[in-house]
């Protein structure tokens, strides 16, 4: 039944006993049903990792038969598309049971990833209260802070002694990670926090009040979620409030949340980069995959020809000499990788914010110096082996300028290498800059234009070259 290979347990995961069993139920194709309360007994990650090895089909079977605590904790830690397909294969009612077993951002994840219809399905199954709550955090983007938060936090009113403080935090469940009470006045203005060790070890007949720490950080609901990892990275935080326009504590991220923003970020970045859809999954409908990617296609393959175009111009002089077309793919590909490089460099740098208005200027000009050198160095090479090698490979016109005919086209070949690099350098730095001038997302589909660049820079170049020596190369 689940089409998955069979695992042992490493030091940070699940217990080996466990593992094993899991492994045997698995290799004897056991039914879900018997498979599911050794699943159940897994970490959450490792269960997770395991239920997205199961045959599709078996998937939502073994999440039915799961202790439903132990499902929900599985389900939140599986990659969203899948996690949402195997909630969509469960009746309504069930599917709400485990959402609200969840955090209530990771509920909220999941809810974005369903059809409207079935999303209201399965909220009408709610507590209201709870509803009501989801149906709030979904109104945020994903991509802010308030879509990523989780409200179930601590949070006391500053008018509160010490004890009443610590009755409140008895009857109350918080997140895990929160390791201070956030305090509020009647407003429920955020005026402070306290760490659950101050309380506990404060009189319980201390006010409140006077030990709170105002020195507090916190964000609002729009702020961009790159910007919140930022903050934490910054401040070195584990918990991180977030209010409204009015100063009114609303939630709190989680280093944890951090975490998934910083992988989420990358790989939506290298999508970008590639003219990927920025929010497809392995296992994404096909749909998802062509509605994210083939734009971007039809754009390359526009991009390319913009590119490729500077060869028209030169098709009498590839037709005279036919070792030109088996050198500018050469030059084309080592500028078009230079040019990558500059541009992954700083494109990271735009996301760290390291990249300063004053320091566009030194940041080009390195770069092009750093493509000066590359190049130079790539070129004497690239000209030696051309000059060296070609008469021994190619026949054609330019063996009529005989070894001094080979010299001159080696020497062209080494030169079109250096200044191709150095322009690549140029353009990958320069582009993604530009793209963030204007307000486009620099990591959009960068790749494509630079490489557009670089293609007509290197034909360009190269044949320009070529045209300019082809006295001295064919004698």
């Amino acid at each position: 039944m689940p089409d998955t290979e069979p695992q042992s347990g490493g030091e940070y995961g699940s217990d080996s006993v466990d593992v094993q069993r899991l492994d045997a139920l698995v290799e004897a194709e056991a039914s879900a049903k018997d498979i599911a309360p050794a699943v159940s007994e897994l970490l959450p990650a490792d269960a997770a990792d395991r239920i997205e090895g199961f045959e599709p089909e078996a998937q939502a079977e073994v999440v039915h038969h799961m202790e439903q605590e132990s499902a929900a904790d599985a389900l939140s830690h599986m990659a969203l598309p899948l996690a949402a397909s195997v909630l969509n294969d469960l009746p309504a009612r069930e599917a709400g049971e485990l959402l609200a077993m969840m955090e209530t951002d990771d509920a909220v994840d999941l809810l974005q990833h369903f059809d409207e219809r079935t999303r209201a399905g399965i909220i009408e199954t709610l507590h209201p209260k709870l509803a009501a709550t989801l149906g709030k955090l979904a109104l945020f983007g994903p991509e802010t802070a308030g879509g990523i938060m989780t409200t179930k936090i601590g949070v006391v009113r500053s008018s509160m002694r010490i004890g009443q403080a610590i009755d409140w935090l008895k009857l109350h469940e918080i997140h895990d990670a929160q390791n201070e009470l956030y305090v509020v006045d009647d407003q429920k203005r955020l005026v402070g926090t306290i760490s659950l060790r101050r309380l506990l070890v404060l009189d319980d007949e201390k006010d409140l009040e006077s030990h709170i720490d105002r020195d507090f950080d916190s964000v609002g609901t729009g702020m961009d979620r790159e910007e919140v990892a930022r903050v934490f990275e910054r401040y070195d935080l584990l918990t991180l409030p977030i209010v409204d326009e009015h100063g009114r504590v609303l939630g709190m991220i989680t280093i944890d949340d951090v975490v998934d923003i910083i992988a989420a970020e990358a790989t939506e970045d290298a999508f970008r980069q590639v003219g990927a859809g920025d929010s497809e999954a392995v296992y994404s409908p096909i749909i998802e995959k062509i509605r994210g990617r083939g734009p971007w296609l039809l754009g390359n393959l526009l991009m390319a020809q913009v590119g490729s175009v500077v060869l028209l111009f030169f098709t009498d002089l590839i037709a005279l000499i036919p070792a030109v077309a088996v050198v500018y793919p050469i030059i084309a590909n080592q500028s078009g990788n230079s040019g990558q490089q500059s541009m992954a460099i700083t494109l990271r740098g735009l996301v760290l914010g390291e990249i300063r208005p004053e320091r566009v200027w030194p940041l080009l000009r390195r770069e092009v110096l750093f493509g000066l050198i590359a190049g130079a160095v790539v070129g004497v090479v690239f000209a030696l082996g051309a000059a060296l090698v070609g008469p021994q490979v190619i026949s054609g016109p330019v063996a009529q300028g005989g070894s001094m005919g080979w010299f001159w086209f080696g020497g062209a070949c080494g030169l079109a290498m250096a200044i191709a690099m150095t322009l690549g350098c140029l353009a990958g730095t320069a582009m993604p800059l530009g793209m963030q001038k204007l307000g486009v997302d620099p990591a959009t589909a960068a790749s494509i234009f630079v490489t557009m660049v670089t293609d007509a820079i290197s034909y360009g170049v190269f044949l320009t070259l070529i045209v300019l020596a082809k006295p001295l190369l064919l004698g």
